[in-house]
C-alpha cells in the first residue's frame, strides 16, 4: 500500500526566491543524452536555450520553434551541453511566440 503525504505551505513559506526556484529546470540528469532532454522540451513547448555550437543539431522548423526577433541573445545555461554561454539562442514554440 502506498502511503501519500499531503505538505501543506502557508503563505509565509512561499516566498519570491522559493516561488522562482519551483520554476527552476533542474536541467538534464546524469548520464541522459543531449539530444533526449531538448527534444522533451520541445515536446513539452518550454523555453530552449541553445549555444551556437548545438543550434545546428537541433531542428528547430521541424519541431516548430522560432528565435525571438526583440531577444537575439540571452545569457544562460544550454539545454544542449549544459555549458554556460554569453549568447545563447532562445527558441519558444511558435504558439506562444506572439505571448511574449
Amino acid at each position: 500500500m502506498i502511503q501519500e503525504f499531503n505538505i501543506n505551505r502557508d503563505e509565509t513559506f512561499w516566498t519570491p526566491t522559493r516561488r522562482l526556484m519551483n520554476g527552476k529546470s533542474p536541467g538534464r540528469g546524469k548520464g541522459r543524452l543531449p539530444g533526449g532532454h531538448v527534444t522533451d522540451r520541445a515536446d513539452l513547448k518550454k523555453a530552449i536555450t541553445l549555444c551556437p555550437t548545438c543550434l545546428p543539431k537541433f531542428d528547430s522548423a521541424r519541431a516548430g520553434y522560432t528565435t525571438k526577433e526583440n531577444l537575439p541573445f540571452v545569457r544562460g545555461r544550454c539545454d544542449g551541453c549544459m555549458g554556460y554561454v554569453d549568447r545563447g539562442h532562445l527558441l519558444v514554440h511558435r504558439s506562444l511566440a506572439n505571448l511574449l
